[in-house]
């Protein structure tokens, strides 16, 4: 792969607003500011405002003449966000029935000691 320069970032930004143009305006000045001309994708969690930043970013991108595949894996969803999604769903489910586990293993707790086992 000579002559081809691929590189990782991660960026963390201090946002003031999170209103999604600012956000787009805040990364679209970063990528100019750095040079970066050429993206792949920007991973995100799934809030609606970053739904706007991508097309924001889309919108503008596709006018550099050196964007990637068109821009069509620009938004790329993290899939830890995801997975951390369906688990709290999953264990909002099962909420109660913890919660009953947790008062049996005290009563029974309660009773040992108070009976001196």
């Amino acid at each position: 792969m000579s002559g081809i320069d691929i590189k990782e970032f991660l960026i963390f930004f201090q946002v003031s607003n999170h209103i999604s143009k600012i956000i787009g305006l805040v990364i679209e000045n970063y990528l100019l500011e750095c040079g970066i001309d050429k993206l792949l994708t920007i991973t995100v969690d799934n809030a609606s405002s970053n739904n706007v930043t991508i097309s924001y970013l889309n919108n503008i991108m596709k006018y550099w003449l050196t964007n990637i595949w068109s821009n069509e894996h620009l938004h790329i969803r993290c899939c830890a966000h995801i997975v951390n999604l369906i688990v709290c769903d999953g264990l909002k489910e099962i909420n109660v029935s913890i919660v009953k586990i947790q008062n049996a293993i005290r009563f029974v707790g309660s009773l040992a000691s108070s009976n001196g086992w």
